[in-house]
Formats: structure tokens, C-alpha cells, sequence
């Protein structure tokens, strides 16, 4: 009996010291795994329940097991069993961490947007009647000039004036953002769908094979073989083409419908050509003078103050047709009105010229290598820009007049930045001498040059190395010239003119109001009306035209220039006594009231012949 009743006592006390080992692993377990829980970023909450509910059975099983544990033990576990069931109840109500992300996301997202929408309408703010004006972001582009408030203007009529102004600019600006969504059509480029596949590989007879029967009909060739080499001039609505050889044969045509209008053959030679305000007068520069047609091929006007003409260029908004002679004259033509309006002068021989058809600056290139701008109201250029070491063969501008991209005997392609710095932003080589450079409404660049012909997409990115296309001439190719509103580049050759297919070079959208392809008779009449009413005098011709219609501030008239001065501006060199002076002031002032006394209470009567009666 003693050795059994031993025996349990050992059972027992085994029996403790395994529930206390037990008791303290658990206990252990619990810390570390409370290290591990904090480490992670997120937990859900469920799985923390899961884990907190296995280790409390553990604890309740050990507790069962031990019985020396009191009744007061028991009750706290049905305490803690209840605090359970309510933290259960309650975390079923909860909801998971990324649910509240998603939702912040959310809300941030929306406030974003909101602050976006707000900057939009405050980047362009200005007054009108004395309220803040906000024009949309997408309506920017479309502001022609900025919105000028009447600020410190005394005259009311100048004020309403000026509000009007900017009403009908922010109006137009509007309409012309939601007009957007009619403009379905998009530029189309060739893209490769490799990077072994080069798109300058492509011929014509690849490119016309794969469009429609109507693009495929533009690719084609004229020729003209004895009369070569031709200078070639689109209208300004792409229909019609005009092509002047420089042995004295000119015609013009429409070169969509193949329909001749006229044709003939002068005696002298012709140097260039240019289209006026339609097709229905055009202009060449002969060997002595300058030449005005028609449609017919009637010479209407003889231009005798245009002597030797070498090129003419025609500015369409200010009906100003412009020539550079080689006598060293550069002359504006109105020909609304049949007069020369400014006639100057430059040094130098001369070896290119085009126009900025933003602001109607004329930009002449010259054998040395510089390149120079030029305004009617100026007798001098206004700016100068060394470009090439060796002479200019051609130049040409961007649509919207932020670059300048000229081309030197020494066959480098060079790109300028006309907006603030006119530093030179890219330049490459050819492999020839190029004769001629043409830029599309989409700045697709045209560089034609012995028998070939290169074309980039964009020049003025500096990580484009490959040309777009690729095209061999039969014959030397001397002038070049984009399509408006057709993916078309015409080149004049010395045997006639080729036409052919650039896909993306042409304007996908056309303004009606500005240049329609399919205006009638009497559209056509009534946009000459229009730009007579809407003609831009040649002084307001500058560098930069968002001056015009703002105000100058701080500026003396010319009665303010001249008007009397009423105070009295002593002078700093010379040294007044101011006794001196107040003794005078008394003087004066005395005599003065002497003078007024006597005329208001006469001493005497004097008759009115008394100043002349001997004393």
C-alpha cells in the first residue's frame, strides 16, 4: 500500500511539472508569435481570430487537465469565453483593411481629378466687363491672342470695345474645342511591324498596291523633257497645281480631275511662279519683270518696278505679293490695290527665300551662310542667324512657325527654334546635295537632291536616325512641295513632274472657313470678299503677332510729349539765394495788385489814345 500510495504521488507531481512545461511553451509560443504578427505590414482580422481562438483551447485543455486548480479559474475562463463571443460578433462586423485602401484610392482619384478640372480652368484667366474670365484647357490652342483686359483705359468706348473683343475670342476659342468631337479622321503613317522591317524600303508600286483605286490614281508622272527644269506651286486648297520650266513653258491644271486649264510657251525664261489669293490669278518671275495671269493664261498686270526678278512668294492674309530681285531689292506688292507699298534693300547675293506663315516674316538665305528676316516697316533685318558654313540652297517653316529648317551646299539638314532662343536644335547629313526642302502640315520633311528623294517623319526629334521613305527620280529633282490636306508630295524634276503617295503627310481635317477643296463659285466669291474685309495692314507685321491687340502701358502720348509743364524745375547747377527769390516773389506780387487796383478804381481818366500822346 505504501509503495502505491508513492507511486500516485510521483504520477502527480509528473503530472504537474508536464502541465507547467506545457503552460510555459505555450507562453513562449504566444511571444513569438505576437514578434511575428507586428513584422508584417497587413493582417486580416480573421486570421488573427482563427489563431487567437486554437491557443485559448490549448490553455482550456491544460487548465481541465490540472486539477488542482480552485473554481474561481473556471469562471474566468467563462468570462473569457463570453469576451470571445463578443469580440467574434464584432469582428464579423468589421471590414478588411483593403476595402478601406480600395475606398481611399478612390476618393483620392476623385480629388485629383477635381483639382485637375480646377487648374485647367485656372491656368488662362482674365476679365472681361470686370469679372474673371476661365477658358478651358482644350480651348487653349484655339485662342488667337491672348484675352486683353481694359485695365487703366478712361475712354468708355474703348472699354466695351475691348470686352467685346474678348467675349467673341473666348466664344470662338469654345466653339471650336467642341467641334473636336466631329473631327473623325486621323493621320495615317506606315508603321513596321518588326524591327528588321524598314519602312523606307517600300516603293510606289508597293504603297499604290496596297490603297484604295483613288490614292493609287495620284501616284504618276508627267513629261515635260525639253523645257525642264520646273518649279512646282499647290494652291491653297491642294486642288490645283502650277508648273513653270525654266525654259518659258507654264501650265496650270487639276491635277485630281487630270483637267488642263491653260498652257503656253513664253520666249523669256521663267525663275519662279507663285499662286495669289485663288487659282485664279497667278503670278511668274521672268527675265526682266515680274508677270501677272490668269486662269487662262491672259497676262493681266505687267509689274515694271520688279526688275530681275530671282524669287516672289505671295503673303495671302495681307495681299502682299513679295519679291527679291538680284539687284538687291525687296519688294511688297498690295494687290488689292495695285500699288508698291515698302521697297528695301539687302547686301549680299541671295540664294533662297520662304515665309513664316505664322507672322509673315520673310526669311532670305544667303551664299555666306546666314540667314536673315525680314518686316515691311523695317529698313533692316530685325534678325540674323549664321546657320551654315557654306551657301544656302533652301530653307522652310513650320506650320506653326516654331521652327526653321534650312539646308547647305555642304548637304547638312539643320533645325532652328524660332520661339525665344533661335538656337540650333538638330542638324544631319545627306548623302547629296540637297536642292530643295519641303515641310506638311504634319512636319513631314521632303529633301529632294540629285535623283532621290528623302523623307523623315519627324526631324525634329533628335532620336530619329532612319528616314520614312525612299524615292529615286527618273531625272535630277530641283524643287519639292507638299500636297495641303493630301498625303501627296509633288517633285519637279528636270524632265517634267512626278507626284507620289506619302501616307501621314497630309492634314486629316480641313477648315472649311480658312481653305475648302470643294468650295463652289459662289463660296469661292465670297471668301475674296470676306479676306478684302478682313485685310491685315503690312505695318502690323511683326516677330511676334500676339502683340497686336494688347495694351502698352507706361507710354507718353504726343500731347502729354508737348504739353506745358506746370511746375518750374529749378536747375541743379546754378545756386539760388532764397532771400533773393522771396524778394521778388514780393515784388512781383505787388506790382501785380498795384497794376489790378488801378484798373478796378481808376485815379484819373485816361483816354484811350493817352499811351500813344507824348510825355
Amino acid at each position: 500500500m505504501v509503495k502505491d500510495l508513492k507511486l500516485n504521488n510521483n504520477n502527480k507531481k509528473q503530472q504537474k511539472t508536464n502541465n507547467s512545461k506545457e503552460i510555459n511553451n505555450l507562453n513562449k509560443n504566444e511571444t513569438v508569435d505576437k514578434h511575428w504578427k507586428n513584422s508584417r505590414e497587413f493582417n486580416d482580422d480573421e486570421d488573427e481570430e482563427d489563431e487567437n481562438e486554437d491557443n485559448k483551447n490549448k490553455k482550456s485543455n491544460v487548465n481541465k487537465r490540472n486539477n488542482d486548480e480552485d473554481e474561481d479559474d473556471d469562471d474566468e475562463e467563462e468570462y473569457e469565453k463570453e469576451n470571445e463571443s463578443d469580440n467574434e460578433d464584432k469582428s464579423s462586423k468589421k471590414r478588411k483593411i483593403s476595402e478601406f485602401e480600395n475606398e481611399k484610392q478612390e476618393d483620392e482619384e476623385s480629388d485629383k481629378e477635381d483639382e485637375e478640372k480646377e487648374f485647367e480652368l485656372l491656368s488662362k484667366a482674365s476679365t472681361i466687363n470686370g469679372k474673371p474670365v476661365k477658358v478651358p484647357k482644350g480651348a487653349r490652342k484655339y485662342l488667337k491672342g491672348e484675352i486683353v483686359a481694359p485695365t487703366g483705359i478712361k475712354n468708355p468706348f474703348m472699354k466695351t470695345r475691348l470686352n467685346k473683343i474678348g467675349e467673341l475670342k473666348l466664344e470662338s476659342a469654345k466653339s471650336a474645342q467642341k467641334m473636336e468631337m466631329l473631327l473623325q479622321h486621323d493621320v495615317g503613317f506606315i508603321v513596321a511591324e518588326n524591327d528588321k522591317e524598314k519602312t523606307y524600303k517600300l516603293t510606289q508600286n508597293k504603297i499604290a498596291s496596297k490603297v484604295d483605286i483613288q490614292s493609287s490614281g495620284k501616284v504618276f508622272d508627267l513629261a515635260l523633257e525639253p523645257n525642264g527644269p520646273y518649279k512646282i506651286q499647290y494652291s491653297k486648297n491642294g486642288r490645283y497645281l502650277l508648273l513653270a520650266g525654266s525654259k518659258g513653258h507654264f501650265s496650270m491644271i487639276d491635277w485630281q480631275r487630270g483637267k488642263k486649264f491653260t498652257e503656253r510657251h513664253l520666249a523669256s525664261p521663267i525663275r519662279d511662279a507663285v499662286f495669289l489669293q485663288n487659282e485664279s490669278m497667278f503670278a511668274l518671275a521672268q527675265k526682266k519683270y515680274t508677270y501677272i495671269y490668269n486662269q487662262d493664261g491672259v497676262e493681266m498686270h505687267w509689274l515694271k518696278d520688279h526688275y530681275d526678278p530671282k524669287f516672289i512668294d505671295y503673303l495671302p492674309y495681307h495681299f502682299l505679293l513679295v519679291t527679291a530681285t538680284n539687284k538687291g531689292k525687296i519688294i511688297y506688292e498690295d494687290i488689292s490695290i495695285g500699288q508698291k507699298v515698302v521697297e528695301s534693300y539687302y547686301h549680299g547675293p541671295l540664294s533662297a527665300m520662304c515665309k513664316n506663315p505664322q507672322n509673315a516674316v520673310m526669311n532670305l538665305g544667303f551664299t555666306t551662310g546666314v540667314v536673315q528676316m525680314w518686316i515691311p516697316k523695317s529698313r533692316n533685318p530685325i534678325v540674323k542667324l549664321h546657320c551654315h558654313k557654306s551657301p544656302i540652297t533652301s530653307m522652310a517653316v513650320s506650320l506653326s512657325g516654331n521652327h526653321l529648317v534650312t539646308s547647305g551646299l555642304d548637304g547638312m539638314i539643320k533645325i532652328f527654334d524660332l520661339r525665344n532662343t533661335y538656337e540650333e536644335m538638330h542638324a544631319f547629313r545627306t548623302k547629296f546635295t540637297p536642292n530643295s526642302i519641303s515641310l506638311s502640315g504634319t512636319n513631314v520633311l521632303a529633301v529632294a537632291g540629285d535623283k532621290e528623294t528623302y523623307i523623315w517623319k519627324n526631324p525634329f526629334d533628335t532620336s530619329v536616325k532612319e528616314p520614312y521613305l525612299i524615292h529615286k527620280n527618273a531625272s535630277f529633282a530641283r524643287n519639292v512641295q507638299f500636297c495641303p490636306f493630301e498625303d501627296v508630295l509633288g517633285i519637279g524634276t528636270d524632265n517634267g513632274f512626278s507626284s507620289i503617295l506619302v501616307p501621314g503627310s497630309g492634314i486629316a481635317n480641313y477648315d472649311s472657313m480658312e481653305a475648302d477643296p470643294f468650295a463652289s463659285k459662289k463660296m469661292k466669291r465670297e471668301q475674296d470678299i470676306k479676306a478684302l474685309l478682313e485685310k491685315i495692314p503690312h505695318d502690323m507685321i511683326t516677330l511676334d503677332p500676339n502683340i497686336i491687340g494688347t495694351i502698352q502701358q507706361d507710354v507718353k502720348t504726343d500731347e502729354n510729349k508737348h504739353k506745358r509743364q506746370d511746375k518750374h524745375r529749378l536747375d541743379k547747377n546754378r545756386q539760388y539765394d532764397p532771400k533773393k527769390l522771396e524778394e521778388i516773389k514780393q515784388r512781383n506780387k505787388e506790382r501785380k495788385e498795384k497794376i489790378e487796383s488801378e484798373i478796378l478804381n481808376p485815379s484819373s481818366n485816361k483816354s484811350a489814345l493817352s499811351r500813344f500822346e507824348r510825355k
